[in-house]
């Protein structure tokens, strides 16, 4: 029997082969499939010249697709969205729109810096709190054990302070120095406890 290419309409994609039995289903054609893989490909079927292939960046996934046909979609933004937008993805063989973008926008700097500034900021309150209350952090206990420390070695809890706050201060002028993401992020809030 001889094997016929089914396709949608009004698109004419390709969807599936089968024996036709003697009667061709509508929307099928006998005219051979081009040779796969169709990575990123998808045939379709264009009348009086046969199976073309189209672009397709769609995500191919079994049991849908046969393994052959199997692919990851393409992820892509558009201009107007942000680091926080999620990936779009294609639901239909074609090209991506003509303004995508396929890596996703980045962090404005500024928002960057300012949760590297709120990291730093909390990591001295805790590096603090943990100097004064190594067993228990809790804000009534930091306050009694900053008490006890001040009362028996002043000059120690001062020591302790200037030098957790010379460590915030370096971190704060490494981010206000950045003038990347990459900079930005390759600052580590880490403090000497």
């Amino acid at each position: 029997m001889a094997i016929v290419h089914r396709y949608t309409r009004p698109a004419q994609y390709y969807i599936s082969s089968d024996e036709d039995y003697g009667y061709p289903p509508y929307n099928s054609t006998p005219d051979d499939l081009p040779p796969r893989p169709w990575k990123n490909q998808w045939p379709q079927y264009v009348d009086n010249k046969g199976w073309v292939l189209v672009e397709d960046h769609r995500q191919r996934a079994e049991p849908h697709f046969a393994a052959v046909d199997v692919q990851p979609g393409t992820e892509y933004w558009l201009p107007e969205d942000t680091h926080d937008s999620p990936a779009r993805r294609m639901h239909t063989p074609g090209p991506l729109p003509a303004d995508a973008l396929t890596k996703r926008p980045e962090q404005p700097l500024a928002e960057l810096k300012a949760a590297k500034v709120a990291a730093i900021i909390a990591g001295h309150e805790a590096a603090l709190a943990g100097a004064v209350a190594l067993s228990d952090p809790t804000p009534s206990t930091v306050a009694v054990e900053a008490g006890l420390l001040a009362a028996s070695d002043p000059e120690g809890l001062e020591f302790v302070r200037n030098a957790l706050a010379t460590r915030r201060n370096e971190l704060l002028a490494a981010v206000d120095a950045a003038t990347t993401a990459a900079d930005v992020q390759a600052i580590i809030v880490s403090y000497a406890v």
